[in-house]
């Protein structure tokens, strides 16, 4: 079965000429190939990616730290990865989480944000209206007509949280997340391929996570108990990501990710003794 990305690929635009407006293009488009099948949103994330297209991989280690990174509120402003079309895809064989394998995106003609992410049996295909203004995660609501979009809401939920955090995570100052070219070996079997196939032109970039970041996650857990009942317990803090004022009066931002790390806190035991007052009140 092929990758998504080597279906893309497949599709070139070679000798297809662009208007400049999507939604023309994309029905332009449609009767150059004489196929209507695919969703339009579809066939507008090939026409955005554009050649040489441009496929970014993630490894297991980034799409588990990208899941340990927790945000509420979205930013105010669109993160610099996701103001350009990008397509994002785990490694062959994993998932970035879920069952994703690949999330493609771009802005279209009338500002609406377009998600598609695909997994290993159905696609969703996601909308809306700028939803980088600083509104809480749990507050947005995709609008789609797509029904299998809406069958599998929750899955959908993760999906703008998982490519907001991976976008900040590149951007941010001390952020172990890091992007390279692909080996020699990937760079000539990706030419290879798209020699082969008659596709487009195509880059591959690797996302990694730096190895001098790899083993912080890890922490034990002593439980020395006070005098009071309570257990000093070793906690470990996951990393986040802090939208840190600076420069003349803190008049600017800047995302700074912050490492998890080792705390400790004091807390009863699970089975600990509860005790009523007269009233029925605990203590």
């Amino acid at each position: 079965m092929k990758r998504i990305s080597e279906v893309l690929r497949s599709v070139s635009l070679k000798g297809f000429k662009k208007t400049g407006t999507l939604k023309d293009d994309i029905e332009r488009f449609c009767e150059f190939h004489e196929s209507k099948a695919e969703a339009p949103e579809k066939v507008g994330l090939r026409l955005m990616l554009g050649e040489p297209m441009t496929v970014y991989q993630l490894t297991d280690s980034v799409c588990r730290k990208i899941l340990s990174v927790r945000i509420e509120n979205l930013p105010d402003e669109y993160p610099q990865f996701l103001k350009n079309p990008f397509l994002i895809e785990s490694k062959p064989g994993k998932y970035l989480f879920d069952d994703i394998t690949t999330i493609g995106g771009y802005i279209n003609d009338e500002g609406i944000f377009v998600i598609i992410a695909y997994g290993d049996i159905n696609s969703l295909v996601l909308k809306e209206e700028n939803p980088f203004n600083g509104i809480r995660l749990d507050k947005i609501n995709f609008y789609t007509n797509d029904d299998n979009s809406k069958a599998h809401e929750n899955k959908a939920k993760n999906i703008l949280p998982f490519i907001t955090v991976l976008s900040l995570m590149l951007e941010a100052e001390r952020s172990p997340v890091l992007i390279d070219d692909g080996n020699k070996k990937t760079r000539k079997r990706n030419r290879g391929q798209s020699k082969n196939s008659g596709g487009a032109d195509w880059i591959e970039h690797r996302i990694y996570l730096d190895a001098l970041y790899s083993s912080k996650n890890e922490y034990t857990n002593h439980a020395p108990m006070d005098k009071h009942g309570k257990i000093k317990r070793d906690v470990f803090i996951q990393g986040f990501l802090r939208n840190q004022p600076y420069g003349p009066k803190h008049s600017l931002r800047k995302w700074i990710y912050v490492e998890g790390f080792e705390s400790s806190r004091w807390s009863y035991d699970d089975n600990r003794k509860i005790t009523l007052d007269i009233k029925g009140t605990q203590s």
